[in-house]
């Protein structure tokens, strides 16, 4: 899998990329192959070579030896001593605990009695975060009881919506501990999200981005300067935007017996996680660097929903992660997500997953804006995952995921596998599953049609127990194995279903040929959304549409805006481009152009603002006032739940606008109870070739 590098990126790289750079450290000490613990038995082919040990491992293989966590020898400083005022909503307690903090010295223990303490100021952890507590090496910080203590953030609105905002920051420290308080804002209840909404952003700035962080921020050259040895352990975080617990860029960061809940927005974008693990950024990945992000752990954690997206996730090239013992209860989407970044070798096991509502209850792949495939030898075994839509998710180009003895009960799906090649699915149980419990699907790979072949899989000694389905696959490639699985109280018998013997290969689609010009962005683009009728839909890079009688209150469509004083006057074609993904089948996307409707912009188009479109469906509405033109008409040539970029000849439709601005409106005519997604103008900050432009070949001006 090869990502691209993020586009605009060069000052960032000049200041901060060269932190990326290989560390002095000698490899871990070379010796002979490490013996294998029993559980990685007959994974060993997998399993051996530098860092392919999933879980606490070294490069090598030897296993990884956690520090030992700061201990508490020197005084107990309470911040009562320096004026903290507890149960005072008129006080402002970040004085206190700033100069209390100043004043220990490593050992010390940062004791706050029960009462809730209210915060207004802050001060920079580094240059990315502003913070109401920031916490110095070797220091504890430590409530009378994590019910007892609440610290209530109060920043400023504006100062939560423009920058980093966290409670409390561990940033570039190291053996610090955090224990037993609740971390909250000055946020209602009333203000918490649809907790069935992934799409809609709910923008309430009176929480902070963030609960606690844990980070790496800043230039680091050498490898004493990366934070590390970190404890978060008892604590409570809710209403916070982003993260509950902010990982970055760190090593040996333990979050233990703590709960998770109540996050203030659960769309898309780094919205509502409980915890997050993750690398530098998007498209680098800095193993065996300074601030390379593994051996990270949580455990023993309640994320409790409905107010949480996630729950546990691993980004950014993050590996020999551990996640275990935890309960999952009624979160949204994938509760623990290897969120498609390239994270690789993670652990993720024990844990109990109840009822995932929209999504897996383990994702590995993420089709996300600018996600694809997680990385190599995540190993997730002996789980409960129990109720919710799909038990598993293993997509877009995940390679060598071991699926093994888990267990899956009254879900819809058990193991979704796409694009997943090298997966093993061994020893698992899967009992009172309404659809099929183990699926594998063709993945169509443009250029090499051959290669979405499903290969190297085994399907081994798993059991299924009253199940609509067993196994089934639409097609194969070489070295599939479906062995020693059992079967009893199916519904109508049926186990596995092999359909590859009846499979065709797609043909290669032209509407996936590149086309070498100079592109443009549209001035404006945006989604309009039922569900939210009379306010602008969220800010996404992914644009969603939908058309459906079954579910009105979910239509969705796009509008894009040009101006054609813009573009070239002169050239040889004219294409559209877009970026674009199908939930299911190959529906159309009807394109038509109006040359009317021209003066809405991207920050104040909603449903029931906006022209063009009927009343409560996502189709084209052409009056005398607002005529449309068909401008183009697309189909998916491939049935695939992948994003897929195509190249839409417009030539002719452009050629015959006879106006400076022109808007085109997306939509579905034919009613499919179809979903997409289509990449945003935005998307150039992540991946400038596959955003929503034209294309103009040989133009001239």
């Amino acid at each position: 899998m090869k990502k691209i590098l993020l586009c605009g990126l060069g000052l960032i790289l000049a200041t901060s990329l060269f932190s990326c750079k290989p560390t002095d450290e000698p490899d871990p000490t070379p010796g002979p192959t490490p013996s294998i613990d029993e559980k990685y038995k007959q994974f060993e082919d997998l399993f051996i070579g530098n860092w392919n040990m999933p879980g606490l491992y070294e490069k090598n293989g030897q296993a990884h030896e956690m520090p030992e966590t700061v201990k508490e020898t020197g005084m107990e400083i309470s911040v009562t001593d320096y004026n903290a005022k507890p149960n005072d909503p008129t006080a402002d307690n970040y004085g206190a605990f700033k100069k209390a903090i100043e004043n220990a010295s490593e050992g010390d223990t940062i004791y706050i009695p029960n009462g809730t303490y209210y915060f207004t100021g802050y001060q920079k952890a580094s240059s990315e975060y502003d913070t109401h507590i920031s916490l110095k090496s070797g220091v504890t910080l430590r409530g009378e009881s994590q019910d007892g203590v609440i610290l209530v953030s109060n920043f400023d609105p504006s100062k939560n919506e423009n920058n980093s905002t966290t409670v409390i920051a561990a940033v570039n420290v190291k053996n610090v501990a955090i224990k037993n308080l609740t971390v909250t804002s000055n946020t209602d209840d009333s203000k918490l999200p649809d907790p069935d909404s992934s799409t809609l952003q709910n923008l309430v700035f009176t929480a902070p981005k963030y609960g606690i962080t844990a980070a790496s921020g800043g230039s680091i050259s050498n490898p004493d300067a990366q934070a590390r040895n970190i404890l978060i352990e008892n604590v409570t975080v809710e209403k916070f935007q982003r993260m509950g617990v902010r990982i970055a860029s760190v090593k040996e960061v333990v979050v233990r017996g703590s709960t998770f809940q109540k996050a203030t927005c659960l769309g898309g974008g780094g919205m509502g996680y409980g915890v997050n693990i993750q690398g530098f950024g998007n498209g680098f990945n800095c193993t065996d660097t300074y601030i390379d992000t593994c051996f990270n752990i949580v455990e023993n954690n309640h994320f409790v929903g409905p107010y949480l997206r996630h729950g546990a996730l691993v980004q950014y090239s993050a590996h020999n992660n551990l996640i275990q013992n935890n309960v999952f209860d009624n979160l949204l989407l994938d509760s623990i997500d290897m969120h498609g970044e390239d994270e690789y070798c993670n652990e993720i096991c024990n844990n109990k997953i109840n009822n995932t509502r929209k999504g897996a209850g383990v994702g590995l792949g993420n089709t996300g804006a600018t996600h694809d495939a997680s990385g190599r030898n995540n190993f997730v075994h002996d789980n409960v995952i129990s109720g919710g839509a799909r038990g598993i998710d293993i997509l877009l180009g995940t390679p060598n995921t071991v699926v093994f003895k888990n267990t899956f009960e009254n879900v819809g799906q058990g193991i979704k596998c796409s694009n997943a090649n090298g997966t093993r699915i061994i020893e698992n149980t899967f009992k009172n599953i309404t659809g099929t419990a183990v699926s594998v699907a063709y993945a169509y790979v443009y250029g090499n049609a051959e290669a979405g072949l499903p290969t190297n899989y085994q399907i081994k000694n798993n059991a299924f127990d009253s199940c609509k389905e067993g196994i089934y696959t639409d097609s194969k490639g070489k070295n599939f194995v479906v062995e020693g699985n059992t079967y009893k109280n199916m519904s109508s018998n049926v186990e596995f279903i092999d359909e590859s013997a009846n499979f065709v290969l797609p043909e290669e689609s032209n509407l996936m040929q590149p086309v070498e010009g100079e592109y443009f962005l549209p001035k404006e683009n945006m989604f309009i959304t039922m569900e939210s009728p009379d306010k602008p839909a969220q800010y996404q890079k992914n644009m969603k549409f939908k058309t459906s009688n079954l579910e009105p209150n979910f239509n969705r469509m796009i509008y894009a805006l040009f101006d054609k004083t813009e573009l070239p006057k002169h050239y040889d074609a004219v294409y559209l481009s877009i970026t674009a993904k199908a939930q299911v089948g190959t529906p159309t996307i009807n394109i038509f152009s109006n040359t009317t409707y021209t003066d809405w912009t991207t920050d104040e188009i909603y449903w029931n603002n906006s022209l063009l479109h009927h009343d409560t469906l996502a189709i084209i509405k052409d009056t005398p006032e607002n005529p449309v033109k068909e401008f183009a008409t697309f189909t998916f040539p491939i049935a695939i739940y992948d994003f897929n970029t195509y190249y839409i000849d417009v030539t002719e439709s452009y050629s015959s606008i006879d106006a400076d601005l022109f808007t085109l409106i997306l939509t579905n005519e034919n009613i499919d109870e179809s979903y997409m997604e289509i990449y945003s103008k935005e998307q150039t900050a992540n991946n400038c070739e596959q955003a929503f432009r034209l294309i103009f070949v040989n133009p001239t001006y």
